[in-house]
């Protein structure tokens, strides 16, 4: 069975249920903007809103739906608390796009015992991902860095270039 609602019927299904659904957030969406205007300056968000579900996809007859973690990402709650083996960063692949939270890569190698955040976000290029890594990454002091790589990335970094936050 195919489920043929759009991602908005989705979100109002959820919504009647109580539960808090907002379309998937990407980090490229702020490219042209530079970020978002605070009264502090410039933020250029690199995860999703924390704590809610998000509606992604529906490419194999189901909708790919996940509870994003704390800093807005498809991970379970608390894994931050831990010591992380293994932090994955990339584009959709890596975020788990149209796959069911428990088949995403960072899932599977959780079923095998390690210790792994997932940074992933659809359409992030190499200064997004490199972006992520920095501010999310790096104070958690992986073991491991598995940065997962296609070549639409080098299509994006052109995109991402144009931003003068993700430049620095």
């Amino acid at each position: 069975q195919y489920d043929k609602r759009t991602k908005m019927e989705v979100i109002e299904d959820l919504k009647k249920n109580s539960v808090k659904a907002y379309p998937n957030v990407f980090p490229h969406l702020f490219i042209n903007t530079n970020g978002l205007c605070t009264p502090n300056g410039k933020l250029f968000p690199l995860g999703g809103i924390s704590n809610i579900t998000y509606v992604y996809c529906n490419e194999s007859g189901y909708w790919s739906i996940f509870e994003s973690d704390e800093n807005g990402f498809n991970n379970p709650v608390g894994l931050y608390n831990n010591k992380i083996d293994i932090v994955i960063i990339g584009d959709s692949f890596s975020e788990g796009a149209c796959v069911k939270p428990d088949e995403n890569v960072s899932a599977v190698l959780r079923k095998r015992r390690f210790n792994v955040i997932n940074l992933g976000k659809g359409s992030n290029g190499s200064l997004l991902e490199l972006a992520s890594l920095k501010e999310y990454a790096e104070p958690l002091r992986p073991s491991i860095v598995l940065w997962l790589y296609f070549p639409n990335d080098l299509t994006e970094l052109k995109d991402e270039l144009n931003s003068k936050i993700l430049k620095k």
